[in-house]
């Protein structure tokens, strides 16, 4: 069996930030449970994916939804603030502009869309900070195929 839709869709979130580490931009991306974890390794994207909800069935399948976190944890010395701004807006141009997480013959999500973003600062680390970065992902599967997008 190939990887199911939502594990395709989280796959492809991954995806698009690995420019920025190819770049310099970032040093790691990774996929983490929460978004209160610590970051030893900086300028870091924390990928945050949060419980899934079913929010339409037919005799075909399921339409879910999930919500993502993109945590842009950035060191002091390089000045979170702005660039925190830049990953932001980077982000959010891949992933609005991504044909396969917007809808369409090709794509693994109906719809990926923003929700806002929130910034922070890492009280421990002083002033390390960031920016959280939240989507909700929708997507539809076919029943007893979590594999099959319709």
């Amino acid at each position: 069996m190939s990887d199911s839709i939502k594990s395709q869709i989280i796959a492809r979130l991954l995806d698009l930030c690995q420019p920025l580490i190819d770049e310099g931009k970032v040093r790691k991306v990774a996929r983490v449970r929460g978004p209160f974890l610590m970051e030893s390794i900086k300028d870091a994207i924390h990928l945050v994916v949060g419980d899934e909800t079913v929010i339409g069935e037919d005799v075909r399948g399921f339409e879910l939804q999930f919500p993502v976190m993109f945590k842009l944890i950035i060191r002091d010395a390089s000045d979170a603030y702005t660039k925190s701004d830049e990953l932001e807006a980077w982000l959010q141009e891949k992933i609005e502009a991504d044909p396969q997480l917007q809808g369409g013959a090709t794509a693994i999500a109906n719809r990926v869309v923003y929700q806002g973003s929130l910034p922070f600062t890492e009280e421990a680390l002083k002033p390390d900070g960031g920016t959280v970065l939240m989507y909700e992902v929708f997507y539809r599967r076919e029943r007893a195929k979590p594999d099959v997008s319709y």
